[in-house]
């Protein structure tokens, strides 16, 4: 993480001038690519055709320079090549950098949220000094309960006692063992503010202070959260959020991500923090 956000913070160099991609080598820079002719049947010789737009690094001299061990074996563009050819990165490189140095300021309270929520309004009624943060209007509850479940079997000799018809002797032997499963206790909206965590249900509605959160664990499509003074943990889960997305900018490049559990855990710690400097 360190050396990625280094990264981030270093300059870029300036443009590539206009030339063609092949004028200057990624990887040792000064030199140029040349195509390599290769030869064929009958001593003819034939000149490599590059057939898309994207090419691969695939073998170099030394492998332990940083070009390589970065991209080597990955299909980037010319574009992304001429980059790297002058000092930059490939345009995947920079925004995996970009979107990593954002989360972690969100995290630490110190990014401006722009969330895309499809335009839902919340029914929650915001206090004095509340403000609306994220809106799910399509989650469901869940909570794990015990399930005992008995299996069992009658055991010993069986005898014909007519055509097709058998007794057994024996007792009957049943085991019975409990284990947990989640279950979906209701199904509603989740609504985040700078105070509070409220899930409002259709036979259910419960309201947390964000300060009482003490654990948190994110998911792809959910998170699970650990409240003081309640015995168990808590799943809020959701099937699609495809209207929901979180505009990431950094230095006026921006991204369109998904809204995942992650993004919940990060914008709920980052809003503690920074609530807590207010204090």
């Amino acid at each position: 993480m360190a050396l990625q956000q280094a990264d981030a913070g270093k300059q870029e160099p300036t443009n590539p001038p206009v030339e063609p991609w092949t004028k200057r080598c990624p990887v040792c820079q000064p030199g140029m690519l040349e195509e390599i002719a290769q030869k064929k049947l009958f001593g003819l010789y034939h000149s490599i055709s590059l057939a898309c737009n994207k090419y691969k690094l695939t073998d170099v001299t030394d492998k332990r320079m940083p070009v390589w061990q970065e991209y080597n074996n990955q299909s980037l563009s010319q574009q992304d090549w001429k980059n790297i050819s002058y000092g930059g990165m490939s345009q995947g490189k920079r925004r995996q950098i970009d979107v990593e140095l954002y989360m972690t300021k969100l995290r630490d309270g110190k990014a401006s949220l722009n969330i895309t929520m499809g335009g839902f309004n919340s029914s929650v009624i915001l206090k004095a000094k509340e403000e609306l943060l994220v809106l799910l209007p399509d989650v469901a509850l869940r909570e794990a309960r015990s399930v005992r479940t008995t299996s069992g079997g009658y055991a010993g000799p069986s005898f014909k006692v007519a055509k097709g018809i058998y007794f057994r002797t024996g007792a009957f032997g049943a085991q019975s063992q409990s284990h947990d499963e989640l279950k979906e206790l209701d199904h509603g909206r989740l609504t985040l503010t700078n105070k509070r965590f409220i899930f409002t249900g259709a036979v259910r509605s419960s309201e947390i202070s964000l300060p009482k959160i003490v654990a948190m664990e994110p998911y792809t499509d959910g998170i699970a959260i650990e409240i003081s003074g309640h015995s168990k943990t808590q799943y809020f889960v959701w099937k699609d959020l495809n209207h929901v997305n979180l505009t990431i900018d950094v230095d006026g490049r921006k991204y369109q991500e998904p809204f995942t559990g992650l993004t919940l855990k990060y914008i709920i710690e980052g809003t503690i923090n920074r609530e807590s400097i207010k204090k």
